[in-house]
């Protein structure tokens, strides 16, 4: 059962958790409600964002709150303060921390400096649970369901926190088939391989998706900021391989597409990416008012 005193990990939600979070969301896409009128939401970022920054914003706006945003370049970090120091003087300014951070699994120890909520807006290649929160809202919202899904993972499976987080919250519902089709050298972490039914490599994209017909691709870029020595290949959905994939399937993607996706097919009704970075808004507004 999910405390509310921190989000630093789907680890954190179980099924119902995740489903009353749905519930709120969906109730705050048709009516937004000014709850946390006087709150202050503090963004902590350690690493560039656009959409995530911008969507808390946003959400804590609609809630009725205000925002205060940190970010490195021109802060007194410049002059050699420690992250935790950051942390604790920013926090101190606020009712609620969002905290992006460039490196892995240091949430939980943030959370218990900060002295109110913390939410992880993303830490390094680990984790990214409110993007899993919408993109398991989008899926929901144009299928009915997040049981007996077919999901084929495409593009950078060890370096996409994303991925990670979606794959492990998907399999906390029932009958998910998760599929890994990977960029050369860059299958995901051994921990997580057994997740998958099948795993292929990205030169195999078209023929291996006719294969599964799946309910939801799900893309992301090469994670080019975090690479150690491999390689980058690269892949494009473009008209030829939606082609051969069902009506029924859906195109996801975090964003930024970096080539990854072509402009092409932004007009086809299986493309749901920038409805899926909408849906940021009030998912981001169910977990803050949740949490405060």
């Amino acid at each position: 059962m999910w405390d509310r005193k921190s989000l630093a990990s789907v680890a954190q939600l179980s099924r119902s958790d995740i489903e009353e979070i749905l519930s709120v969301a969906s109730s705050f896409a048709r009516e937004p409600r000014e709850l946390c009128k006087g709150g202050i939401l503090a963004n902590i970022f350690f690493e560039p964002s656009t959409r995530t920054e911008k969507s808390f914003q946003a959400a804590m706006y609609r809630l009725g709150g205000q925002v205060i945003t940190h970010k490195d370049a021109g802060s007194s970090r410049e002059k050699g303060e420690t992250k935790e120091d950051t942390i604790r003087i920013l926090a101190g300014y606020a009712d609620i921390a969002v905290i992006r951070d460039n490196e892995e699994g240091k949430m939980q120890a943030y959370s218990k400096i900060a002295g109110v909520p913390v939410i992880n807006a993303g830490d390094g290649s680990n984790e990214h649970p409110t993007q899993t929160l919408l993109d398991m809202f989008t899926i929901m919202e144009q299928t009915g369901r997040l049981d007996g899904l077919k999901v084929a993972f495409v593009g950078d499976m060890k370096y996409s926190r994303t991925i990670h987080s979606l794959m492990r919250s998907l399999s906390k519902f029932d009958g998910n088939e998760l599929y890994s089709v990977h960029a050369e050298g860059l299958s995901a972490p051994e921990k997580m391989k057994s997740m998958f039914k099948g795993s292929y490599p990205v030169s195999r994209m078209k023929e291996v998706l006719k294969g599964i017909s799946p309910d939801v691709v799900y893309c992301n870029r090469v994670q080019k900021e975090r690479l150690k020595g491999e390689g980058a290949e690269c892949y494009t959905i473009d008209r030829d391989v939606m082609a051969v994939l069902p009506e029924r399937c859906m195109i996801m993607d975090p964003l930024p597409r970096v080539g990854n996706i072509s402009a092409e097919i932004d007009g086809d009704k299986r493309a749901a990416y920038f409805r899926q970075a909408r849906n940021g808004v009030p998912v981001r507004m169910a977990v803050i008012s949740m949490m405060l």
